[in-house]
């Protein structure tokens, strides 16, 4: 059997874009009419993957039954994403990395002391950052499981001390989540996606708060072990498509579903560079996107720097390259740096 996918091409920014919209020659992309597409790639997946980059006039000539899939799809890519928690998405919203553990991967115990945690959260605020996302339990790889009571140990009283500002957990425990958003936490960000925790697809369902689905292939612990795909781009989409079928079951709001691609998470460098290369191909299932890249490790393999602190440079340039394809959230550690990037970058794009 085979299945199409969307990807907008040819892109245009400013008042290029906003010409080529108003002559009907290129279309918005997630209602940006500063960012536009005139092209598609349509890649029919099969045996052997078929690919055909066309003119979006050009649409109205493809067979009836591929014809109304790319409609549905460019439908998708063009519609105007709705605001989550006030926060226009024709903007750049950046997520600030709270990590109050002793051990993860790149800020592990400088901020797993209450006052440390509330002074580094308003730093970020003050640096640009949109909503702080509080983390109590090490996803790097290699990292083992902690339990639940001490996770909310580490992340409870901190998310109640900086309720005044957007906050998001960032958990697998149904339990944890529960909790966190009776402490003021206002989105939930599960790096497994809900498949760790039978329980969390009916606990957000009840909840009814924004989520992030975060594509992981294994667990922290095994996930960097050989990780192998398909195809990474499709694997993956069809994952988040099947995601979103669960969720909206649940009588889940599609619009309040962020998606993340999850750089790092049981992928290795060509899987990570293609999913940033390529990321726009997510826009085709009409929620917003989030992009990680944060001091990954990816970036330290090519400029052959292990240590994470040395990797701003890289991650800059992912995050503009996602940022390019329409991205609309970024989580980051580096917040007046990102914030600086993308504030240069959307000047430059609105000419």
């Amino acid at each position: 059997m085979q299945k199409i996918y969307v990807r907008p091409m040819s892109l245009s920014y400013g008042l290029n874009a906003y010409n080529l919209i108003k002559s009907k020659k290129a279309l918005p992309i997630c209602g940006n009419k500063k960012l536009a597409f005139s092209n598609i790639e349509i890649i029919n997946r099969g045996k052997k993957n078929k690919f055909k980059n066309i003119n979006i006039t050009e649409i109205k000539n493809l067979p009836t039954h591929i014809k109304k899939t790319v409609l549905r799809k460019i439908s998708d890519i063009s519609k105007k994403r709705k605001k989550i928690l006030g926060l226009h998405l024709n903007k750049f919203v950046i997520f600030g990395v709270l990590n109050v553990t002793p051990d993860s991967f790149s800020d592990g115990g400088k901020f797993n002391k209450l006052n440390s945690a509330i002074k580094h959260a308003r730093q970020m605020i003050n640096e640009g950052a949109n909503v702080i996302d509080v983390g109590g339990e090490s996803t790097r790889p290699g990292a083992k499981l902690i339990s639940i009571e001490q996770e909310k140990k580490r992340v409870l009283q901190v998310i109640s001390k900086i309720k005044k500002y957007k906050v998001s957990i960032d958990t697998r425990k149904s339990n944890v989540m529960i909790e966190s958003v009776k402490k003021g936490a206002k989105i939930i960000n599960d790096v497994s996606a809900f498949d760790f925790d039978q329980n969390t697809l009916d606990v957000v369902a009840k909840l009814k708060k924004p989520v992030i689905l975060n594509h992981s292939q294994g667990t922290p612990d095994i996930m960097q072990k050989n990780p192998k795909y398909q195809n990474v781009l499709f694997d993956i989409y069809d994952y988040f498509e099947s995601k979103i079928q669960q969720l909206t079951k649940k009588k889940y709001l599609k619009q309040n579903i962020i998606l993340d691609p999850g750089i790092g998470f049981g992928k290795n460098l060509d899987h990570n560079l293609n999913l940033i290369s390529n990321v726009g191909i997510f826009h085709s299932l009409g929620c917003p996107i989030m992009l990680g890249p944060s001091r990954k490790s990816f970036i330290g393999k090519i400029m052959k720097e292990k240590d994470s602190k040395y990797r701003l440079g890289g991650t800059l340039s992912a995050i503009i390259t996602g940022y390019n394809q329409g991205v609309q959230c970024f989580r980051v550690h580096d917040i007046k740096e990102t914030h600086e990037a993308l504030k240069v970058q959307e000047a430059l794009n609105s000419i």
